[in-house]
C-alpha cells in the first residue's frame, strides 16, 4: 500500500505580530492568515486532497482556524488531537518574548532535556509526545492523510517520517515558516520519499 502524508503548518497568527510566544498560547489567525489558509486549501485541490483524504489537526485555535479555511474547498471533517499541539512552554506559554527571555532558565549549549521553564517540554518530551501519533498514521490503513499543526511539532514529525532518530536532532532538523506545506510518500517497501518540504505559496 502506498501512503501519502501532507503536512500544513498553520498560517499567520496574532502571536507572529504582537511579540508573544506561541507555544500553547491559544492565538487566533490574523486576517492575512485566514486568507493564506483559504489559498492553501485551493492549492491542495491540485494534490487531490478533496478525494479520500482524512485530516488530523491540533486543537489549538490557530491550527483549527487554518483547517476551517482549508475546508472551504476540501470539505474534510478534521480529527482534533492534543498530541500534535505546539511544544508546551509551560509558564512561558503565550507570554511576551521579552518576559520569556528574562525569566527562562538559561541554556548551556544544546541539551535534549533542556526546559526553558520547569513545567515546559524539552525536545525529548516533545519527541515522545509526537512519536505515538506518527506511528499511528504510518501504520494505519489510511492511504491519504493531511496533518495541520505547528512549526516545532511538524519539524519533529517530518524528521520521524524521514526515519531520523531522536539523536539526529542535535545535528540537523527541519524548519518551516507559517503556511508551509510538505508532502511525503511511503512505498509498499517502506521507502519514504520527501516530494517537497516546507513549500510556501507566497510570502
Amino acid at each position: 500500500m502506498n501512503k501519502t502524508i501532507i503536512t500544513v503548518q498553520h498560517t499567520e497568527s496574532e502571536h507572529h505580530l504582537n511579540g508573544h510566544a506561541g507555544a500553547w498560547g491559544n492565538w487566533p489567525l490574523t486576517k492575512k492568515g485566514h486568507q493564506q489558509a483559504f489559498e492553501i486549501g485551493k492549492w491542495l485541490l491540485t494534490e487531490g486532497c478533496d478525494d479520500g483524504y482524512i485530516m488530523y489537526c491540533s486543537d489549538l485555535t490557530r491550527a483549527a482556524q487554518t483547517a476551517d479555511e482549508m475546508n472551504k474547498t476540501l470539505h474534510i471533517t478534521p480529527k482534533f488531537s492534543e498530541l500534535i499541539r505546539e511544544v508546551n512552554a509551560g509558564e512561558g506559554n503565550g507570554k511576551p518574548w521579552d518576559w520569556y527571555d528574562e525569566h527562562k532558565i538559561p541554556p548551556a549549549g544544546y541539551d535534549p532535556d533542556y526546559r526553558p521553564f520547569e513545567d515546559a517540554e524539552s525536545d525529548r518530551d516533545l519527541w515522545n509526545r509526537i512519536e505515538p501519533f506518527c506511528k499511528q498514521i504510518v501504520e494505519s490503513p489510511d492511504e491519504k492523510i493531511l496533518v495541520v499543526s505547528h512549526g516545532c511539532t511538524l519539524s519533529f514529525l517530518q524528521a520521524m517520517l524521514m526515519k531520523f532518530r531522536f539523536e539526529n536532532l542535535a545535528g540537523a532538523r527541519f524548519n518551516g515558516r507559517s503556511g508551509s506545506i510538505s508532502k511525503f510518500t511511503i512505498g509498499n517497501d517502506g521507502r519514504v520519499t520527501a516530494n517537497y518540504i516546507n513549500h510556501r505559496l507566497s510570502d
